[in-house]
This record gives structure tokens, C-alpha cells and sequence, in this order.
């Protein structure tokens, strides 16, 4: 397996290959099989999904913005959760969601001991240092709007239950 490739088919839709036969040094190789990875190609549509949505909910024209905030918000999320429920939550996500979800996360550091709504937004607001127009909590809310509707109410159940009666308000 050498680099991945990625190839726009007619519809505009990702797909996802990977080129066999290549070896290391190897300029312009002289045969390639192409070989489509789905998962790969459903992960990124799936996250789009996410994302669009989110930027339907914040009335946002911007990816980057409406990422960062997707990633501020499940960071404070998760490192307000147990280990196990952190596990939990994030099968659930897209896979290139939970890479994300995953990044920088220190198990050993987690649930963080300041657990109150205050701190959860001031998480959030960190992510927006330099754009003040942001408001944490509207963003937490259409992030968890977004979520619950990918979510099964059973996760969300469990995430409600660790968290202190004044942060659950944010999860809606």
C-alpha cells in the first residue's frame, strides 16, 4: 500500500482509494489498482452531514468556524465524562468524528474536578478567543441539538445522569 488517493466521482461525492503496487521511490508507477474504501468515503459524508447542520443551527456560512466549534463543545463534553462513558459516547460518532473526539484527550486527567456550567462554556469560549461575536452557549446548544439527533436518547440518557444537575441543562 503507498499513498491514498482521493477522487471525485460525477456526483461530486468523495471517494477513496488507495494504490497498490508502488514501491518505496517509486515516481510514477507503472500499474495501479484502484481500490475504493467505503468507509472512508462514509465517514467524510457523515461528517459533512454533522457539519452542515450545525451550520444550519448557528446560521454560519464557515466550515472552520462551524468545526472548531463542533470540537470545542465535544471536547468539553468528553472531558466532563468518565472514562467508560467517554468510550460509550464516542462509538457512536462518525469515525472521523471520533478521531477528533479523541484528540488530545488525557484519560488519566478525566472527569475534570471544575464541573460547573461556567466552566464548560469558558472550554468552549476558548476555542473563539479571537472572535468575541461567538456565543459558548448558543454554540453548545445547537452542537447538542445536532448530537442528540445522531445520538441514541439512551447515550444521551447515561451522559445526562454523570453530569451535575447545572450542566445538564446544556445537553437539553
Amino acid at each position: 500500500m503507498a499513498d491514498t488517493t482521493v477522487y471525485r466521482n460525477v456526483h461530486g461525492v468523495e471517494e477513496f482509494f488507495y494504490v497498490d503496487n508502488v514501491k518505496p521511490g517509486d515516481l510514477e508507477p507503472t500499474s495501479r489498482e484502484h481500490k475504493n474504501i467505503p468507509a472512508l468515503a462514509s465517514t467524510v459524508q457523515k461528517t459533512k452531514q454533522w457539519l452542515n447542520e450545525l451550520m444550519h443551527e448557528m446560521q454560519w456560512e464557515d466550515s472552520q468556524k462551524t468545526y472548531r466549534g463542533l470540537r470545542a463543545v465535544l471536547h468539553a463534553l468528553r472531558d466532563r465524562l468518565t472514562v467508560h462513558e467517554t468510550a460509550d459516547f464516542a462509538s457512536q460518532l462518525p469515525m472521523l468524528l471520533r478521531g477528533m473526539f479523541y484528540e488530545g484527550w488525557r484519560p488519566h486527567a478525566v472527569p475534570v474536578k471544575d464541573r460547573t456550567k461556567e466552566a464548560f462554556l469558558t472550554h468552549v469560549f476558548k476555542a473563539f478567543a479571537d472572535d468575541p461575536s461567538v456565543d459558548p452557549e448558543r454554540l453548545t446548544y445547537a452542537v447538542m441539538k445536532v448530537v442528540k439527533t445522531h445520538v441514541s436518547e439512551g447515550e444521551m440518557d447515561d451522559v445526562r445522569a454523570i453530569f451535575p444537575k447545572p450542566l445538564r441543562e446544556l445537553l437539553l
